[in-house]
Formats: C-alpha cells, structure tokens, sequence
C-alpha cells in the first residue's frame, strides 16, 4: 500500500514538473509555430492565389472564398494541423455551378510550391495538357478534366510519385491503346484504384499490363472501346475487389472469362459487351460476390439454380440476354442480403409458389418481358421496401390487388405497361410522395383520372378505359409528361392545366372524347395583352397532341410562348378562325405542324416560310383559300435530302429518345401513297411530307416547288389549282408520293417528271390533261390506268388509247373544252327548266284543288 502511494505521490509531482515547464517555454514554442506557419503562408498563399488568377472564365462560389490570410478556410483547402501546410485541394465542380477553363501554362508551376500535398481532385472542370509533378501526392482525381490536347500525358503519368494510390481520369478524353500506359513504371505499381472510364481507349487489354500491379483493389475500365477477352494475369490480382468493364467490346464465353477472374472478387461490371455461353454452374463458388452485372450481352442458356448461394449478393443484372428457363424459388434460397434485380428482356418465367415468401426484401426489380402472369404476382405484397419496380409486358392478366398500393407506398418509379391489368384507379394518389415516374399504359384500368403525387414529373395512362372529366386540380406542378391518349376522357380541358404549363414538356391527349374550347390561360382574371404576360406560358412545351377529338375555338395565344414547341397536332377537330401570322415567328423550332380536318379558313399566312425546321406541314380538309405563294414553297428543311446531317429535328430527337420505350410510341398520321399511314419513332425523322389537299386553293403550282429537294410526299389534290404542271418539278429529287388529283390542271404531263426515281405512287385523277403519256424514266413504272381516269385527251400506254395518228394538240383540247362546257350548259339548262316544270305541277295541282 506503501508503495502504491509513493509511486502515486511521484506521478503528480511528474505532472506538475510537465506542466510548470510548458508554461515556461510556451510563449517561445508558439512563437517558432508561428514563424514556421508564417513561411507556409508565405509561399503556398501566394501559390494558391497566383492558381487563382490563371483561371479563366470563373464563375460560380468555389473559388470566392479565396480571400484573407487564413488559407487553411479557403473553401477545397485542407491544411495539416500540425504543420500548417496544405495536405488536400478538392475543386471539384458541379456542372450547374459553373467551369474552369485554363491553359496548362497558367496553372502547373504554381501548385509545385504545394510539395505537402497528397489529395488533389481537379474533377470537373476543363484545365486541357495537364498533370502536376507533386511528390507527395497519393490521390489524385481529374476526371472531366479534358486531356484531348494533351499529348504528354503518358510522360506526365510515369512522373507521378511513387506515394500514389489513387488515380482517377474517368471522361477525360483520353485515345490510345491500353499498352500505351508506364504500367511498369515504379510509381503505378502502388496504386489502389486505377479509373480509366468513359475515354477513347482501345484494342485488348496486353497480357502483361496488369501483372506488376499486384496492389490494385479496384480497376475501372468501363465505357472504352477495348476488344477480346480478358488476359489470364487477371487471376493474379488477388486483392482486386472490383472489376469495371462494362460497355466495351468484350467476347468470348463468359465461363472461360470468370475463370480467368480472382475467386475473392466482390463487384463485376460486364454490362453491355459481347459476351457469349452459358452462365458456369461452379459461379456458386464465388461467394464473395456483391454485385453482378452480365446485362445486355449475348448470354444463353438457364440461370444455374446455384445463384441462389450467393449470399453476400445483393445486385443482379442479367438483363436483356437470351436466356431461357423457369426461375424458381432455389433461385433465391440464400440470397437474404438482395437489393436490386434486373432479369428483363429474356425469355423466363417465374415459376415460384404463389403463397411464396422471399427472402430478400428489394429496393428495385425489373422483370419487363418476363412471364409473370396470367396473376398478378403475389409476392410482390412482401417487398415493402421497394422504390423501383418495373414489370411491363410480363404477360399478367389479372385485377390490381387491393394491397397493390399500400405496399409501393416508398415508390419513386413504376412501370406496370403493356399487361392487361384490370381495376378502378383510386381517387388520388397524393399518398405516393416521393413517386416521380408512373407508366400504367395499355392495360384496362378504369375510373377517373386520379389527384397525382405532389413531385410526380411523369404520367403515361394512355391506351386504358379512363373517362370522366379531367380533374380541375391535378395535385403537381410538377409534370414534365403527360400522356393520357386512347382513353375515354370527356369534357373540356380545366383552367387548371395552366399551371402545368410552366413545366409540361410533352402534352398527349389525342384520341378521346374532349370538347369545348382550349382554356386561355389568363392571369389575374384579364386576357393576355402584353408579350409578358405569354411568353412564359408553355415555354417547356415540345410536343402538344390533341389528334382526333372534339375540340373547338381559335388558335389559342396560349401557343404564342411556347418557343421549344416542335411538334404540334391538332388535326382531326373543330378548331375554326384563321391561322396567325405569329406561328412562322414566335415558333422558330416547329418541325410538324399538323391541323388536318378542322375548318381553319382564309390565306395561309406567307410567315409560315419562316420555320425553318418543318418538315411535316399538314392543312389538310380546311377552308383555306388563295394562291400558293411562291414563298410557301422554300421550306428550308424540306430542301435537304438527309434532316440528320443538318441541326434539324435536334429538339424533338431528344424528346423521343427520352421517352423510347417508356410510353405509347410517338407517331403521327399522314395520307401518302393512296393511304393513310401511321410513322413511329425515329421513323418521323426521315419523313418530309406538304399536304394543302381537301381546300380551296387556286391558281397555278409554284415553279419553286423544285427546291424542295428533301420532300417525299406531296398533296395538292382536291383544290382549285390551275396551270401546267411545272417543269421544275423534277427538282423534287426524293420524292416518293404526288397527288394532284381532282384540280382544274391543264397541259401535257411534264417529260420531266420521267426523272423522279424515287415516285412509287403517282395520282392525276380528273384532270383533262392531254397528249401522250410518258414513257421513259420512272413513268415507266406506273403501270396502273386507273391512276389517269378523268383524263380523256391522254393517250398511250397504261391508258387503251392508241396515240397513232395526230397527236392531240392543246388547241384541240380547247376545242373538247369548249364543246364539253356548250354540253353542259345545255344539259344544266334542261336539267333546271325539267326541275322548274315539277315545281310548277304541285303548284297547279294545289291550286285546282283549292
């Protein structure tokens, strides 16, 4: 005890000696830290700060905080807390915040005064040929930093210290072959992390890169264009955790590839390659496996009921494959720790229990093209977690279960197209909060139309049974698309969608039963009067469908704002007045403008020249008159031959890519070739189509039309037109369809049409068109005498007319013209005084009968 106290008596006196000597020396140990933190200041402020002023184009709150001595607060500054120097320089960048453009010459000196510094992420930002020589760095990330120009940077990488351990230059432009990189030299041998992603590299992957990099846990090498299969040093990386090479060109059998893989390895990215075969039945053994991704390659064969011992796995992608087979519950057996599963586009089918009770609970599946019907599946009613959840054209036909809803409460993303599943919507769907994309299109869901989720920004109901009014609030303001065609909606559009217009991008509502007029969008109570007032109304607005209903009124000002609009279609509805001059000018992106069957009437405005990008303009059956102005004619992206090798259609391109596969396909109508026909998709793009049939235009076909180089169909038929056929038209180099039919044409049918090589379908019905036909060229293909009925004075071959003798002059053809208008006078004369003699028998009958 004794001695317990004595040594416990002489610790404190320890202390207290300790305490009393720092006291004593304090003032000098801070004095010599201050002076060593002053020379840090010294030099790496003033490196910082000439970095600062080698940045062009500065904008944005990064680099503002570079202000006062302090540099250690400077935002992306990380200093040492014991020595003061910089240790960390993070600038890495949001997109939306802003970007740094530079010369090498005007950064690299400055930071090689930083020689403490050992994390450098430069991610994000646009500094061109450009690497530092810092030989305390174990960090650095560039990645989005473009290094197309810089053609030193083999040599840069090879001088990087020997401290490294991470090295990121993902997206960074890079172009060469993998063989290229200083793998043997020292300094890379150390690395931990190697990402190459998303550049130019290509060609194999060289036996002997890898095989001195024995340190690496994680190598990415996705999104490049590299070939072959992997090298066997592969399987000599025993501490490599991670294996990216999705999107490559990667073949070869996918057993001899993991075979060729370490057995420790826990995250696989093969997405997207070539691969080939059969999924191994020994891949069980790869227990260590947490996330595996084989989608989208060219794997057949079953699913080895073995998956199901992975029981650290949980992400599995085996989507858009050719495999085949029953997926059953020994699929699943182990796999507890499952989040994510992706077995779309295959041919499988689910062959579980339907009292079956998984053992994972998923925060997002896809089995799209899966065969999970004709029920619903049940064990879905488990998965209480799930935020994504997609199984479209799963071959269920069935009622939504009532549970349905209650579970998916967590959902952000549903996708339940192309079943036939049945059962009335609930009455609003405000309780799905966090829901932002909903896609219930070609089922047989009826009711109304419900209050959506406050953030959702996508709706796709079309092809279903909805009726009913639209709702006069629809519960977001949110919503980027709406479709809502082919169902049975009545009633007239609410005010209320003018709140969507703030945010709407793509509006179908064709094929319904909606009526009354468009709302007008006025604000405080008074209709638009100042270009303030409309210029923000749909100004998001790309595509607007309003096909086939009964919709009435004028061509709203509400359009007038909409300077994104591309695609409009109005045709097929009651909508009347004249169409304004405005179009041609305040919708500079209009590229199908479709108002077929309404009863539009007056001129068509010459503004309409102005658009630029149509491609697609249809007045089809209005009461549209006058001429056709030459300037009508000068559509200038109907004068190209190929819309994709100019910037036409750059808008709407990117809409329908958006929505591919997600919706109803995007289409619209046009009559060409005798027919209706209906183009989908990216198949529009390659349609050029001026229709002016069913009007009362008059007076003679443009010369111009020839410059309209790139149309493909054209229809004047059924108008007034007068005239010749032009001699230009041969200038219609890809035209495919020519109705000029049921017009007061007159003259011979052109020699120059001969040159048309690409006219499949040819109309001149009812035109009294004389002389020969001809007969060289492409005229040679029109086999079909129907095709001239009406036309008397022609003769020669498809027609019976022999032209043997004196060919018809068009002064003959006046002499005809003449005789047939005498012939029809009397024959009117007679039909009136006959019609005149009946009203008169009545009349005397009554009046001797009173």
């Amino acid at each position: 005890m004794a001695k317990f106290m004595s040594s416990t008596t002489h610790g404190v006196l320890l202390l207290h000696l300790c305490l009393l000597l720092l006291h004593i020396f304090s003032p000098a140990l801070s004095l010599e830290t201050t002076k060593l933190r002053g020379s840090c200041i010294a030099s790496e402020r003033d490196a910082l700060l000439t970095f600062k002023k080698g940045i062009n184009g500065l904008s944005g709150r990064l680099l503002s905080s570079w202000e006062g001595q302090d540099y250690c607060r400077w935002r992306g500054v990380m200093c040492s807390n014991k020595t003061g120097h910089v240790v960390k320089l993070d600038l890495r960048v949001d997109l939306e915040e802003f970007s740094l453009t530079s010369k090498s010459s005007d950064i690299s000196p400055f930071l090689l005064a930083l020689e403490h510094l050992n994390y450098l992420d430069l991610s994000v930002n646009d500094f061109g040929a450009w690497l530092p020589r810092l030989s305390s760095l174990k960090h650095v990330d560039m990645s989005e930093v473009n290094l197309s120009t810089a053609v030193d940077w083999v040599q840069a990488l090879s001088m990087l210290p020997a401290s490294l351990r991470v090295l990121h230059l993902s997206d960074c432009n890079l172009n060469a072959t993998l063989s290229a990189l200083p793998v043997y030299s020292s300094n890379l041998i150390a690395l931990v992390t190697l990402d190459l992603e998303e550049n130019y590299f290509h060609g194999p992957i060289p036996d002997g890169l890898l095989g001195n990099m024995t340190s690496l846990k994680e190598l990415r090498l996705g999104s490049n264009d590299l070939v072959g299969m992997i090298p066997e040093t592969m399987k000599n990386l025993h501490k490599l955790k991670v294996l990216d090479l999705s999107e490559n060109q990667i073949n070869g059998d996918i057993a001899k590839l993991i075979e060729r893989l370490p057995h420790k390895i826990q995250s696989l990215f093969l997405g997207a390659n070539n691969l080939n075969g059969s999924l191994p039945n020994w891949i069980e053994n790869m227990t260590s496996l947490s996330t595996l991704d084989l989608g989208y390659n060219s794997l057949t064969g079953s699913i080895p009921s073995g998956m199901g011992k992975l029981t650290n796995l949980s992400f599995l992608d085996l989507s858009s494959n050719q495999l085949v087979g029953m997926i059953l519950e020994d699929h699943f057996t182990n796999l507890t720790r499952l989040e994510m599963l992706d077995l779309s586009n295959n041919s499988l089918t689910m062959g579980v229990h339907p009292n079956w009770i998984p053992p994972f609970r998923l925060k997002g599946v896809n089995l799209s093209y899966c065969k999970l019907g004709p029920h619903f599946p049940t064990w879905i009613q488990s998965q209480t977690n799930i935020t994504f959840l997609v199984m479209s054209s799963a071959g269920i036909i069935d009622r939504l279960p009532d549970w349905f809803w209650n579970v998916i409460s967590r959902i952000r993303y549903l996708d339940l197209s192309l079943n036939q599943i049945s059962g009335v919507l609930p009455m609003t769907l405000e309780f799905l909060s966090t829901t932002h994309f909903i896609n219930l299109h070609s089922n047989k869901f009826e009711g109304r139309l419900p209050k959506l989720p406050v953030g959702l920004k996508y709706l796709d109901l079309s092809r279903n049974y909805i009726s009913g009014p639209l709702p006069l609030n629809l519960g977001t303001v949110k919503l980027n698309y709406l479709f809502l065609s082919n169902n049975l909606i009545s009633g007239t559009i609410p005010s209320s969608l003018c709140n969507q217009l703030h945010s709407l991008e793509v509006l179908h509502l064709s094929n319904n039963h909606l009526s009354g007029q468009l709302p007008e969008c006025k604000k405080s109570g008074n209709s638009f009067r100042a270009e303030s007032e409309w210029r923000d109304v749909g100004s998001y607005l790309v595509m607007v469908n309003f096909y086939n209903n009964s919709l009435s009124g004028k061509f709203l000002l509400l359009f007038r704002g909409c300077q994104y609009l591309s695609f409009l279609d109005l045709s097929y509805n009651n909508f009347s007045g004249n169409l304004p001059a405005w179009i041609g000018t305040r919708l500079p992106n209009l590229a199908f403008l479709l108002l077929k069957s309404n009863m539009f009437f007056d001129y068509i405005p010459i503004k309409l020249s102005r658009l630029d990008h149509l491609q697609v303009l249809d007045l089809a059956h209005n009461n549209l008159l006058g001429i056709i102005d030459p300037s009508l004619v000068n559509f200038k992206a109907m004068t190209l031959t190929s819309p994709y090798t100019s910037d036409l259609n750059t808008i709407t391109s990117s809409i329908v890519e958006s929505i591919d596969g997600y919706n109803d396909p995007f289409s619209l109508f046009v009559t060409t070739k005798g027919q209706i026909l209906e183009y989908q998709n990216d198949k529009i793009f390659f349609l050029l189509s001026l229709d002016l049939s069913g009007n009362s235009l008059t007076e003679g076909i443009p010369e111009q039309i020839g410059v309209l180089a790139g149309l493909k169909n054209l229809n004047l038929s059924a108008n007034r037109l007068t005239g010749n056929i032009p001699e230009m038209i041969d200038g219609l180099q890809s035209l495919e369809s020519l109705d000029l039919s049921n017009n007061e044409l007159f003259g011979e049918i052109p020699s120059t049409l001969s040159a048309l090589t690409f006219l499949s379908h040819l109309n001149l019905f009812y035109k009294n068109l004389p002389g020969i036909i001809p007969v060289e060229g492409q005229h040679e293909t029109f086999d079909d005498p129907t095709i001239y009925i009406g036309n008397n004075n022609l003769c020669g071959p498809p027609t019976s007319k022999n032209c043997s003798g004196n060919q018809t002059t068009m002064s003959d053809f006046s002499e005809h013209e003449h005789e047939y208008d005498m012939l029809l006078s009397f024959y009117l004369s007679m039909g009136l005084g006959f019609g005149f003699g009946w009203f008169l028998v009545p009349c005397c009958l009554r009046g001797h009968g009173e």
